[in-house]
């Protein structure tokens, strides 16, 4: 009986199904020794939610994952994702950093030169639309209308906006260096500054006199330092002859609970401010004292008006104790809740939902302005700091609207 030979291509065929083979069996029966091990190690954790499942893993990656493992930045990844998960856009985590820097701006304590920025299109600059007072800049003699061109030796122009911003940021004992041009007509006088940052109390209320007897305040956001900043403007504003006032909260995003109730209590008569309730049905009532402020008064909004700047603007219409002109504002009315962790990071969530005084619930709504007008078209995109009254025409009808 003759033999069969074996082609050279077959044998190499057999032999390369033989390897496979016995990486499969080998990965197979390696595999089965791990999950042996692992069936060990949580026989006493079987239930399916999500606590354990996250140790189960932990235990996998500290017996099994290959490469070292980055402690650190899973500090943060994991509770991001899980806060990401919960799918509700105004509760989120934030790191140490980012919870300290937040703290500081609630707490109107801010570190810096003290000036309010916009970006100078026209001159690729950022330009000077307000100066603090008290601030190292106004004290070294910066002004309303300097465009700076020149950061750190760095053009605007050239490294752009956003990051000669962040190279103008910095720690109180620090020096900003920055070039203005200052422009007076056809004169253009270029001024070098070396300003050593400080701390600041940010300025959130401005306010002016327009005409004899209309006091227009506009508000920026309600932080710790806007009640106190809020009082005075209506003092001032009423040694100067204000008998009727107009509160702009156009592009306001809101603020804190303790800073609109205490606003609101100058301003209410006796009654409810705020209606609050969480998801187990429990409701408490923030509610005014009898003292209120008897003046005509308008407020102008828009759609970024959010939040507790709604409120504000509900807790009037619903006294009726202004009318209300401009765009329907943007509709936010949750509170959220900020929880410190234990290594200094934090994490803001969405706890209550809240009302006005006496109407339903704005949220995904918005408050609908008793006078509804938008800005012409031409000026829709223009920053109020260089929007002059003549052609700003909500500010125009508000003004109106509580003339004699």
């Amino acid at each position: 009986m003759s033999k069969k030979r074996i082609s050279i291509p077959m044998m190499l065929a057999i032999c390369a199904f033989l390897i496979v083979i016995t990486f499969q069996v080998t990965f197979i029966a390696v595999t089965n020794i791990y999950r042996k091990e692992i069936a060990e190690m949580n026989e006493d954790n079987k239930t399916e939610d999500w606590e354990n499942k996250l140790d189960y893993i932990t235990e996998l990656t500290e017996g099994y994952f290959l490469r070292d493992i980055p402690l650190e930045e899973l500090n943060d990844l994991l509770p991001k994702a899980y806060i990401d998960a919960l799918k509700d856009k105004y509760t989120y985590y934030m790191t140490k950093e980012e919870f300290e820097a937040f703290t500081s701006n609630s707490n109107a304590d801010l570190q810096g030169i003290g000036v309010n920025v916009i970006y100078n299109n026209e001159y690729e600059a950022i330009e000077v639309v307000g100066v603090m007072s008290g601030s190292p800049a106004l004290e070294s003699g910066v002004r309303a209308g300097d465009l700076i061109y020149i950061v750190e030796d760095q053009k605007v122009a050239e490294v752009g906006y956003n990051t000669a911003v962040d190279v103008m940021l910095g720690k109180a004992g620090t020096v900003a260096k920055f070039s203005v041009m200052r422009i007076d007509g056809e004169n253009v006088e270029y001024i070098d500054f070396a300003i050593t940052r400080g701390f600041i109390v940010e300025e959130t209320v401005t306010y002016r006199l327009h005409g004899e007897n209309v006091g227009i305040i506009r508000i920026e956001e309600f932080d710790k330092g806007t009640p106190k900043q809020f009082k005075e403007a209506i003092d001032e504003l009423l040694k100067m002859g204000a008998d009727r006032f107009v509160f702009d909260v156009r592009y306001n995003p809101g603020g804190t609970l303790d800073s609109i109730t205490e606003i609101l209590d100058m301003l209410l008569p006796e009654g409810p401010i705020i209606r609050t309730a969480n998801r187990f049905g429990e409701e408490s009532v923030i509610s005014s004292d009898e003292n209120e402020f008897n003046y005509p008064m308008a407020v102008v909004v828009n759609g970024s008006t959010a939040s507790a700047a709604e409120l504000f603007t509900s807790a009037l219409k619903d006294y009726n104790k202004a009318i209300i002109v401009g765009d329907t504002t943007y509709g936010k009315g949750t509170m959220q809740s900020v929880f410190g962790l234990s290594d200094g990071s934090a994490v803001c969530m969405t706890t209550d939902r809240y009302y006005p005084p006496f109407s339903d619930s704005y949220d995904g709504i918005g408050v609908v302005p008793n006078i509804e007008i938008a800005l012409e078209e031409e000026y829709a995109n223009v920053s109020l700091y260089k929007l002059p009254y003549e052609n700003d025409i909500q500010l125009r009808t508000a003004v109106e609207a509580i003339a004699d």
